[in-house]
């Protein structure tokens, strides 16, 4: 049964499930409402979407998801059960208890197999004869390699790095000691079968731990080291009870606080690049090792953050690098999640490991300066074939405008106009283009309280006006722009109630709230011109200048936000 508690919790997000029975408000990284379980007029039931947990500091009673709905409906935990199985969309099957036995023992071998990587690393930095002989790479043991490829003792350990020892059944000899049985060791994934009997699967490796949401070892992946010839790169566990690669980001488990706190997820490929990534600084970080981005991985992080920053390899110049790109955002909108997609540009760097050790400032400021998706699909084009050549409009047909066409309406129609001046050709003639191509783009669904309501305009404004009416001592931070807003507010009395802890909080979420309410006022803005642009084309008009003029300052000054 554990294992069906474990995939019902994956599923259910506890801020959507809650959220579904009561008014919840975002207070910086959780969410706050009023207790449902004890009279109170000050909201002290908190919800946190990392942990999947819910608190109410009055009443002094929580739990995760199962204890909210046995609260809340007053059922036993088995009719809980049954409510959530049919909401997440799970078979519930009665599970035999040696499961759950086997379950926790499949756990704790797979954390020994850690502690004993993690030994063998440390054993090899000893420089014995047994691992440092001709075989070696220059005489570098493993762990000297690591320090080669930039990596401190500190991260080494943090991330429990370790070695698996170029021997056919030094592992699995080891777990046996431990009291492990050969058939347990292979439903872990630690071994593969030849024609006559079982060997380590990792051997000669460096190996990264890999972990769940909750920090838990559940697979392994392994670099060959040294190197030999007609031997894979890298190896990764096969799927098993635990470890199914779709559901898995590396590093979320260290990451995902950090990826709250900022509201951004930058995505890297490898393992090596995650840990570089966070030793520099930029810790929220996690790795897709090395396959396109899946429902189940968006979903997860959906719940953490609203914007992705990939520094993946989707240069324009491959059809399958292409695809890649267009499918995410195709997940995206089918999915209504509305992630802000933006793109790291590394130049002269593979990956985010090689621009960490040739300088950590480096990675921090290409991250930091990563522009949208499609910015980085046309600049690429451009780079390659100019803007005035017969080549750079095939390019565009073949590889920008199916990207271009996937995504948001509002956000397609502003790269429209862009590539129409770029490539000089009539904007009509771009949305002719764009028709041809066969990306189906659903309709991006509101919640229904916003649609009936308000805009995404409205609720920020009500956000900021809220935050300074509960904090007074912020108004100096308010940008000037937004005094005739807050001017406004103080006659109509309409600001949304805020539920911060304290100032530093307060402050942090005004600035977030600022920055989002001045892109919604650009877009607006941008909206508009494009409207008069098109009009006056239309009918003729030569005085274009200062429209064209203005829609392209406000584009930059949005570019920048």
């Amino acid at each position: 049964m554990s294992s069906q508690i474990e995939e019902i919790k994956s599923k259910i997000d506890i801020v959507d499930l809650v959220g579904s029975y009561l008014r919840l408000q975002k207070a910086g990284a959780n969410f706050k409402a009023l207790c449902p379980f004890h009279g109170e007029k000050t909201p002290s039931f908190n919800v946190s979407p990392v942990r999947q947990i819910w608190h109410c500091f009055g009443c002094g009673i929580g739990g995760d998801i199962f204890e909210f709905i046995q609260k809340i409906e007053g059922v036993e935990f088995v009719d809980a059960l049954k409510t959530l199985a049919d909401r997440a969309g799970v078979e519930l099957k009665r599970e035999d208890p040696q499961f759950r036995t086997e379950r926790n023992r499949q756990l704790a071998l797979l954390e020994e197999a850690a502690k004993f990587f993690e030994d063998n690393l440390v054993a090899n930095q000893q420089i014995s004869e047994k691992f440092v002989d001709s075989r070696q790479e220059n005489n570098v043991t493993p762990f000297n390699y690591l320090h080669q490829r930039g990596l401190t003792d500190e991260t080494i350990r943090e991330f429990r790095l370790g070695y698996a020892p170029d021997e056919w059944r030094a592992l699995s000899g080891h777990l046996k000691t431990r009291g492990f049985s050969s058939g347990e060791i292979e439903k872990s994934g630690l071994v593969a079968k030849n024609q006559r009997d079982f060997y380590d699967r990792f051997r000669g490796r460096i190996m990264f731990p890999i972990f769940d949401y909750n920090g838990r070892v559940i697979a392994f992946g392994g670099r060959i080291y040294p190197e030999k010839e007609n031997e894979a790169k890298y190896v990764n566990s096969p799927e098993t009870a635990f470890y199914q690669k779709s559901r898995i980001l590396y590093g979320l488990n260290k990451s995902k606080q950090e990826i709250l706190r900022t509201g951004e997820c930058v995505l890297v490929e490898g393992y090596m690049d995650m840990v570089m990534s966070w030793q520099s600084g930029v810790k929220n970080v996690a790795a897709s090792s090395g396959t396109a981005l899946t429902l189940e991985q968006l979903k997860l992080l959906s719940r953490l953050c609203g914007k992705i920053i990939l520094a993946f390899d989707i240069d324009v110049a491959g059809d399958a690098a292409n695809k890649r790109g267009i499918n995410l955002l195709k997940n995206i909108l089918e999915q209504n999640l509305e992630f802000d997609v933006k793109v790291v540009k590394l130049d002269k760097f593979k990956d985010a490991a090689d621009a960490v050790k040739e300088d950590p400032a480096v990675w921090r400021a290409a991250v930091t300066a990563s522009v949208s998706i499609a910015k980085f699909y046309i600049d690429t084009a451009l780079k390659k074939y100019g803007s005035g050549t017969p080549e750079a409009k095939i390019e565009f047909q073949r590889n920008v405008l199916p990207l271009v066409a996937s995504l948001a309406e509002l956000e397609r129609a502003h790269w429209v106009r862009e590539i129409s001046n770029i490539l000089n050709i009539r904007e009509d003639s771009v949305w002719d283009a764009l028709k041809r191509i066969d990306v189906k783009i659903p309709v991006q669904s509101k919640p229904a309280e916003i649609v009936k309501n308000k805009t995404r305009k409205d609720l920020l404004e009500e956000k900021v006006l809220g935050i300074v009416a509960e904090y007074p001592a912020l108004a100096p931070k308010l940008d000037p722009s937004f005094a005739a807003l807050v001017s406004a507010g103080s006659k109509t009395g309409i600001f949304a109630e805020m539920f911060l802890n304290g100032a530093a909080e307060a402050e942090a979420e005004l600035i977030k709230c600022q920055k989002e309410l001045k892109k919604e006022y650009l877009k607006e803005r941008l909206t508009l011109l494009s409207r008069d642009i098109s009009a006056k084309e239309r009918a003729g008009g030569e005085d274009l200048k200062t429209l064209l003029d203005e829609f392209y300052k406000i584009s930059k000054e949005f570019a920048k936000i």
